[in-house]
């Protein structure tokens, strides 16, 4: 008796190996990634040192905590004026090269490039010192694709202007 009940409940625990489901298979195939929503800090959770704390700094470089590309500002200067997720991350994404974070007039800025190719694909990030997201702006430059031009994007549109990125 017991025999045959353990031969049965062998069957039956074989029987669903090896098939398909599709239902979950569908799923897997239609997946579609969350639009990237801006941040917002929680309330009490705001900040504590200004932008100005990062002059001098590499932008991976935390200031009471929290690296430049993670300042709520910055981050959502980026999202706003790069939409194309692959060069966002690009920008801020661990192989880039970097310089020190650096000031000019009301804002600051940190400049990047691609590794070994600093001077034909390189980005600046302006973000006002006070946090005003119409005063950021993103400098692009690919000279494949632009020549001796970079790309200009603020909240009111973007333009073009002759030459690479300022790096300082």
């Amino acid at each position: 008796m017991w025999r045959e009940a353990i031969i049965v409940l062998t069957a039956l625990s074989i029987e669903g190996c090896g098939k398909r489901d599709d239902e979950n298979a569908m799923a897997a195939n239609s997946f579609v990634p969350p639009v990237t929503q801006a941040p917002a800090p929680l309330p009490g959770q705001e900040h504590a040192s200004p932008l100005t704390a990062y002059v001098g700094h590499y932008p991976r470089d935390a200031v009471a905590g929290v690296s430049f590309f993670d300042r709520t500002e910055v981050a959502n200067a980026l999202i706003e004026a790069v939409p194309d997720e692959k060069v966002r991350r690009m920008m801020i994404g661990p192989d880039a090269t970097r310089t020190p974070i650096f000031q000019t007039g009301r804002r600051i800025a940190a400049y990047g490039c691609e590794q070994h190719n600093c001077g034909d694909h390189n980005w600046t990030i302006y973000t006002a010192i006070d946090g005003n997201a119409d005063q950021a702006a993103v400098c692009y430059h690919q000279a494949e694709t632009m020549g001796d031009a970079s790309r200009w994007t603020t909240r009111s549109g973007t333009t073009r202007k002759p030459g690479a990125c300022p790096s300082a």
